[in-house]
């Protein structure tokens, strides 16, 4: 098998400096070395460290489009592609490979780690390795390929992670998923009853500032978010209480969603809560949004709701064509 690791950045290639950990440049060639004095492994690895390395906090939508690029690029020269992505964006980039290869045929997996290689206690190469056995195992799994985040034995779906702590090595959760992989001694697989779709790659040409988050929280009125819907956006998160719940007692509060919505900009409806579902229109709370025109995102993480929304506006769909995407 023929795979392609690509190393974007992240704390995982990081070394020290006066200004603290910065990506590094050889990186590629350590991870070579490493891989190289394994046993275990019999595959062709190309290893490729980007010329401009990401910390993955300054990731913005145009690198998701130059990472899809690459991969695309060497689509038929490879069977399974790993990227090496910091982690305080991973699920960010991890459900926008998602969209942008929906039903992939070869798995795209997504992985990192929460302490750099160059430690001796680190979880570099156990999440390398880990993702490494995922593309195997994928491959040999009829109808089973996509992307996916992998991370700490935890091989999750492209866009249902969520980054869920600090310092754990176990960073990511699957909130609403279960995982489709759990790798101990051995894998535990979820069985899956998949319906064999053909692969489409999009690759939109993506804008920066189209989406923005607006949150709820005690005390939020109009002009709290005024500044967030500005002429320049074309989508939002809405960042609700429990089950899709916002203040309904603010005319002005209410008054500029509906105004932002008349005038195409498409806002979707999560939940604050590390689990569940928003019920739209379950509370009266509720049901002012859906007057004002918000979307439910139903069981969606934010990272995952974000960037469907900046997929779906990169590929110049109208504000309806979106809205339908999330019934």
């Amino acid at each position: 098998m023929k795979i392609y690791i690509a190393y974007t950045g992240g704390t995982i290639g990081m070394v020290p400096s006066e200004q603290g950990l910065i990506p590094d440049a050889a990186f590629a060639d350590h991870l070579t070395q490493h891989l190289n004095e394994s046993d275990e492994l019999a595959h062709d690895f190309v290893i490729a460290s980007y010329p401009t390395l990401i910390d993955s906090s300054n990731a913005t939508a145009k690198d998701w489009q130059t990472i899809a690029c690459d991969i695309k690029s060497k689509w038929h020269d490879f069977d399974a592609f790993i990227v090496l992505h910091g982690t305080d964006t991973m699920a960010y980039t991890s459900a926008a490979l998602s969209f942008m290869f929906s039903h992939s045929d070869k798995p795209i997996i997504v992985t990192g780690s929460q302490v750099p290689m160059y430690k001796v206690r680190t979880d570099a190469m156990i999440n390398v390795m880990g993702a490494i056995s995922a593309c195997e195992e994928l491959n040999c799994k009829k109808n089973s390929n996509g992307v996916f985040l992998f991370f700490a034995g935890r091989l999750i779906e492209g866009d249902r992670a969520h980054k869920a702590h600090t310092s754990d090595w176990q960073a990511f959760s699957s909130p609403n998923c279960p995982e489709r992989g759990v790798l101990g001694i051995d894998w535990r697989w979820r069985s899956v009853d998949v319906v064999k779709q053909s692969m489409q790659i999009q690759i939109p040409e993506m804008q920066e500032g189209s989406v923005t988050i607006l949150p709820v929280f005690p005390g939020v009125h109009a002009a709290h978010w005024q500044g967030l819907l500005s002429e320049n956006v074309k989508g939002a998160v809405l960042l609700s209480y429990g089950a899709g719940n916002a203040p309904d007692r603010d005319p002005a509060l209410l008054a500029l969603l509906k105004t932002a919505s008349e005038r195409g900009v498409v806002i979707v409806n999560v939940s604050q809560c590390g689990a569940g579902s928003v019920a739209a229109g379950a509370y009266a709370a509720g049901s002012a949004l859906v007057e004002a025109g918000v979307v439910s995102g139903q069981d969606m993480t934010y990272e995952a709701a974000f960037v469907k929304l900046s997929f779906l506006i990169g590929l110049g769909a109208s504000s309806e064509e979106i809205r339908n995407c999330f019934l």
